[in-house]
C-alpha cells in the first residue's frame, strides 16, 4: 500500500507539480511548522484547532493534504495533533471526566471519495494514531450519506452552508454513551461540525471534542 502511494504521487508531482511553497512546508520539521505557522484564535472550549486558515502557508498546507492527499505533510502535522491531543486529553479527563475517547474522522460522501480518492481526515487520523496509538480507539462512525458543496470552496453564507449540510450525515448508534474526538482538517463558518455533531448526538454520544487543523 505505502508503494502505491508513492507511484501515486510521483506520477502526480510529474503531471501536476507542486507550488514551490509545498517543498518548502515539506522540508520542515513539525516543531518548523508549528513555530512557523500562525496559531488559529481560540473558537470555544469545545473547539481544537491549531493554525490561522488566513495564512497563505496554512492554506497551501491544508489544501495539498485536502486535494492531493500529501501523505508527508499529512505525517508531520499528524505528529503535531498527536502531541497537542496528549495534552488536552490528559486535562480534560481530570477536569471534564472526558476518558476512553473514540478518534472520529470527518467524513465524506461517496461522490467526493470517488472523486479524490481518498478522505482527507482518514489520511490525517492514519498519522495522528502512528504518534499516539495509545491515547484513544479509532472509528469511523460517521456517514456522509448525501453529497454537498464543498464548504471550503462556497462563498455562501453560514445560514447557506448549514442548509446545504442539513440532515447529511448519520452516526453509528454504537457511539452511544461514549466521548468522541471529531477531526476535520478545516473549519470556518462551523457548520460542517454542527452537521456532524448533530448527528452523533442523536447517536447518543456523551461529549464531543472538535479538532481541526486550521481555523
Amino acid at each position: 500500500m505505502e508503494t502505491l502511494s508513492r507511484v501515486k504521487d510521483y506520477f502526480l508531482d510529474f503531471l501536476f507539480p507542486k507550488d514551490k511553497r509545498v517543498y518548502e512546508l515539506e522540508r520542515l520539521s513539525p516543531a518548523a511548522l508549528l513555530h512557523m505557522l500562525p496559531a488559529a484564535k481560540d473558537i470555544d472550549d469545545r473547539t481544537v484547532a491549531l493554525f490561522d486558515y488566513k495564512d497563505r502557508d496554512v492554506r497551501a498546507l491544508i489544501w495539498e493534504i485536502k486535494y492531493r492527499g500529501n501523505r508527508i505533510l499529512a505525517k508531520k502535522c499528524g505528529e503535531i495533533l498527536a502531541d497537542v491531543l496528549r495534552h488536552e486529553l490528559a486535562d480534560r479527563a481530570l477536569f471534564e471526566n472526558f476518558i476512553d475517547p473514540i478518534l472520529v474522522p470527518m467524513p465524506v460522501s461517496d461522490e467526493k471519495r470517488r472523486e479524490c480518492g481518498f478522505n482527507q481526515t482518514e489520511v490525517l487520523s492514519e498519522s495522528v494514531r502512528m504518534y499516539a496509538p495509545d491515547l484513544f480507539e479509532y472509528a469511523p462512525i460517521l456517514v456522509k450519506h448525501r453529497h454537498t458543496e464543498s464548504q471550503a470552496r462556497t462563498h455562501a453564507t453560514k445560514r447557506e452552508r448549514e442548509t446545504n449540510l442539513h440532515r447529511s450525515m448519520n452516526a453509528s448508534p454504537d457511539a452511544a454513551g461514549r466521548n468522541i474526538i471529531l477531526l476535520d482538517d478545516v473549519t470556518t463558518s462551523g457548520a460542517t461540525f454542527n452537521e456532524a455533531k448533530r448527528a452523533l448526538q442523536e447517536a447518543g454520544v456523551k461529549k464531543i471534542l472538535f479538532v481541526a487543523l486550521a481555523h
